[in-house]
């Protein structure tokens, strides 16, 4: 049996290059497994199927090809074009994809990431960043387009705590000087202007804290509930828990209602796994 398998030829024209569609010959050996495991054995020898991809061929690829007329492509139509277009990598699952950006997103050579585009600005956008777990509706982001998005954030930021600075020196240099003041007339109808020195203003009261307590309650579907508890531990958890003297507790309460009951097979599986991960209250009731 033969395998046929499709291969770009690169040039430096490379526009000409994809018009050039070259078709190798592969002789399978035989054995017991059926053709189709046996071409798909062949082509992991041949290195044609790729089950680990580095993020620097995945940036080569994203730069040669991809988004060379664009800063961004979302995760999701990355994969639809893999598996397409036969001039680009074939990776053996999606997961090999989704491993290449993760373990790319911690570097600031290959690209950015951003959990959405609204058509002028990336939404979180993380560059040098790990995230727990990589969204296919997520964008990868050329790493110049978000040095400038990020460097704009800055510069906004910048000017925007000068700003609050030049009004708070203009608020203090307007309460400072002296006063002067004019007194009655006196009765030999000569006139004279005092210079009177003012009184130093009361100090401020000291403010009390605010905000002293923040609490949250939220609903999770069962389907993606990983990624739903990854987003509220990176957006909201992370920022509580570096302030200063705070003290965090976090709780997860789960309550499950089976109107025709739990088999004794899952009771005894949830039981045992609960200890094992010392899980302090859990129970089931009649």
């Amino acid at each position: 049996s033969l395998l046929s398998a499709s291969r770009l030829l690169l040039s430096k024209d490379f526009k000409q290059a994809l018009k050039t569609i070259v078709w190798d010959t592969i002789r399978i050996s035989g054995g017991s497994k059926t053709i189709i495991g046996r071409a798909a054995n062949k082509m992991q020898q041949n290195e044609q199927i790729i089950t680990r991809w580095a993020p620097a061929l995945l940036k080569m690829e994203l730069d040669n090809v991809i988004w060379s007329n664009s800063n961004h492509i979302q995760i999701k139509a990355l994969w639809d074009y893999l598996c397409t277009y036969c001039y680009l990598p074939r990776l053996a699952n999606e997961d090999v994809l989704l491993n290449a950006v993760s373990s790319g997103l911690g570097s600031y050579e290959y690209f950015a990431y951003a959990s959405g585009f609204d058509g002028t600005r990336y939404l979180d956008l993380k560059y040098g960043q790990s995230v727990g777990m990589v969204e296919k509706s997520a964008y990868l982001v050329k790493v110049s387009a978000a040095k400038d998005q990020l460097a704009a954030d800055e510069t906004k930021r910048q000017a925007e705590e000068d700003e609050a600075r030049a009004r708070a020196a203009q608020q203090v240099q307007g309460s400072g000087g002296d006063v002067i003041v004019a007194p009655p007339q006196p009765a030999d109808g000569g006139a004279h202007i005092t210079n009177v020195s003012p009184q130093p203003a009361p100090a401020p009261a000291t403010e009390q804290p605010k905000n002293k307590r923040f609490y949250m309650s939220i609903p999770l579907g069962t389907t993606r509930i990983g990624r739903d508890v990854q987003r509220l531990v990176e957006e909201v958890i992370t920022h509580l828990t570096t302030a200063d003297g705070t003290q965090v507790e976090v709780s997860l309460e789960v309550n499950v209602q089976a109107p025709d009951g739990l088999s004794q097979q899952i009771v005894r599986t949830v039981s045992e796994n609960c200890r094992t991960l010392h899980v302090e209250d859990f129970g089931f009731e009649e």
